[in-house]
């Protein structure tokens, strides 16, 4: 009979052990991440087509801090190279905000923000700068309270002339929580 007893409590315990714990987020909280990834861009090319490369390598840096619990201001720089039609490089930055939906062990959120991306090399006509509204998301995984992993996409874009999109991994340090 005790042993029936024990076996609800040891479940219990079993499930509250495994279970992903709440790491909440805050006010004045920072976090850095960087990030690698694959990447395209596109500009209006001749008669209603784009021309753009293959694809290439990205990297980015991120620096955010919390506003609230679930809001964080962020800003960021990347670039990268590509191949294809020639070879291009890019470089943006842009400044905006980052809302997560939930803080447990995976954490998603989406991201707004604006800038500017500069794009040159070939198969680009000539060097371009423009401005860009980004918009984008990801998955962070919880390691611990200072540490997190995820993945993020990105798509850069104003009103039809250049975009971009990455697609990567990012790996982020957080501190400043208590």
């Amino acid at each position: 009979m005790r042993r029936h007893r024990l076996l609800p409590a040891l479940v219990l315990s079993l499930l509250i052990a495994v279970s992903p714990g709440r790491a909440v987020a805050g006010e004045g909280e920072s976090a850095l991440s960087a990030s690698l990834g694959y990447g395209i861009w596109w500009l209006p090319g001749p008669k209603d087509t784009s021309i753009g490369p293959d694809g290439g390598a990205v990297l980015g840096l991120t620096y955010e801090r919390g506003i609230s619990e679930a809001l964080s201001w962020r800003v960021g720089i990347a670039g990268g190279a590509f191949l294809g039609g020639g070879i291009s490089g890019a470089g943006w930055a842009s400044g905006g905000l980052v809302y997560r939906f939930d803080v447990l062990k995976y954490v998603p959120y989406v991201l707004l923000a604006a800038g500017g991306v500069v794009i040159g090399g070939d198969p680009a006509p000539s060097v371009q700068l423009d401005p860009v509204v980004e918009l984008g998301g990801g998955l962070d995984l919880l390691l611990g309270r200072s540490r997190s992993w995820g993945i993020e996409a990105r798509v850069g874009t104003l009103a039809g002339d250049t975009t971009i999109v990455t697609v990567g991994v990012r790996g982020t340090s957080r501190w400043g929580f208590f």
